[in-house]
């Protein structure tokens, strides 16, 4: 058959619990049997799915922010593309938004090596038209994230920690992250920085040259095959994390939410992630290390 349909890869990518390939059962409740099955045997429409997913997972980190509500001929024209009708096309005044809070944890990070796999989530929608409604709202709210983070939005008091100046930013702390075992090699920084306007944004290396890992897809580097690497900020107890992105390479720079203080948070961990839709860390842990302030 021919590539999936970027609409159809799209709605996978927002729906979450899309099984893992492993299971046989990519995308229940939102592929076709014979889309599953070219799924899981094509490279090409597995690495649009994981571009997609990123796009989302930035959708995902906004939560706190204050967006701006869309124009109403935003949700008319989105009512005309999907032949619906417009005043059942445009939502509701939503609630506001309670900020966003750390995740807690289902599983055990404290113990080195390679966690349990993340089982495939139920309860997924049915394609159709009714599916759309949220989708391009989803993809509304995403776009809008995009367009304040580039404009600055995500913003986080000034640092009470020492900090050091490079270039126009400030560097306020860093961090030599460190291999966990069945990861031999693997190793990377991380660094805390503050730029004039106050926000702060978090630089991440990992060596994938080294990286050795022993689970599936963990050949070095980040082609067809590799696992995705998410970035995480953890409390010292591991009672809580924040994923802030996913490394596309070996160089990634991130935003830190507005309301995370990374004071509380200060373990970097980067994770080998199955590309399933499960936003929960693997419980497979790359290389972690602790954020410590910069002297003057």
């Amino acid at each position: 058959m021919t590539h999936i349909d970027d609409e159809t890869l799209s709605v996978l990518a927002i729906v979450s619990g899309a099984a893992s390939p492993d299971t046989g059962s990519w995308g229940a409740g939102v592929l076709t049997p014979e889309e599953a099955s070219h799924l899981a045997a094509c490279a090409h429409c597995r690495s649009e799915l994981a571009a997609i997913r990123r796009v989302v997972a930035l959708g995902r980190a906004s939560d706190g922010l204050e967006l701006s509500r869309p124009d109403p001929m935003v949700w008319q024209r989105i009512a005309e593309e999907l032949g619906l009708d417009h005043d059942a096309a445009a939502p509701a005044h939503p609630a506001p938004r309670a900020s966003g809070a750390a995740r807690p944890l289902s599983i055990d990070l404290a113990a080195p090596g390679r966690g349990p796999r993340r089982p495939g989530r139920p309860d997924r929608p049915a394609r159709g038209r009714a599916v759309w409604i949220p989708v391009a709202a989803a993809a509304l709210v995403v776009g809008a994230a995009g367009g304040l983070l580039g404009g600055g939005a995500f913003r986080a008091p000034a640092p009470t920690q020492s900090s050091t100046a490079v270039g126009s930013e400030v560097v306020v702390s860093r961090a030599a992250l460190d291999a966990f075992p069945g990861w031999t090699g693997a190793r990377g920084t991380a660094t805390l920085e503050r730029t004039p306007g106050g926000r702060l944004t978090l630089v991440v290396d990992l060596d994938t040259r080294s990286e050795s890992g022993s689970g599936p897809g963990s050949e070095a580097g980040s082609g067809a095959g590799s696992p995705l690497r998410e970035v995480w900020l953890m409390r010292p107890d591991l009672s809580g994390l924040v994923s802030v992105g996913f490394l596309d390479g070996d160089r990634g720079r991130f935003v830190v939410p507005s309301g995370v203080d990374p004071g509380d948070y200060p373990l970097v961990d980067v994770s080998a992630e199955a590309d399933d839709g499960n936003p929960q860390h693997s419980g497979d842990s790359i290389v972690r290390g602790t954020l410590e302030p910069r002297r003057p």
